[in-house]
């Protein structure tokens, strides 16, 4: 997978509360053609907090003022990863993301960015693979 700085909403963007995406994304058009393995990724580079819990809102807008939600995804404990794919979303020109923050004290550091794809990757030892 392939991050496009031109698809990032947030770039290693802190959360304190609940928070908007620093930047939006111009798509040119509503529901643009080829979005059938268009997803949208968060990687989550810090935690903190007691029971902290994160859930992203992927919100869209003709005008660019007036946001609608489309989907969400929350965040399962011990993951660094989400992801939602975009598939028949009724999106607009322009998204955008609500990260919706719970617990005591929660504090994120997220990258959110829209991707073709999200690689499923697991490690596996070299020793592993010889049989």
């Amino acid at each position: 997978m392939i991050l496009d700085q031109s698809l990032t909403m947030s770039n290693r963007q802190s959360l304190l509360a609940t928070a908007y995406s620093i930047d939006t994304i111009d798509l040119g058009q509503a529901h643009p053609n080829g979005d059938d393995n268009l997803s949208l990724y968060i990687h989550v580079q810090a935690e903190s907090g007691t029971n902290p819990t994160l859930t992203a809102e992927l919100e869209t807008s003709a005008d660019n003022s007036t946001f609608t939600k489309v989907g969400s995804v929350t965040k399962i404990a011990g993951n660094r990863e989400m992801a939602m794919r975009l598939l028949r979303l009724p999106f607009k020109r322009y998204l955008r993301v609500r990260y919706v923050l719970g617990g005591t004290s929660p504090a994120y550091t997220v990258t959110a960015s829209l991707v073709t794809g999200v690689q499923a990757w697991t490690a596996v030892a070299d020793s592993a693979r010889q049989a």
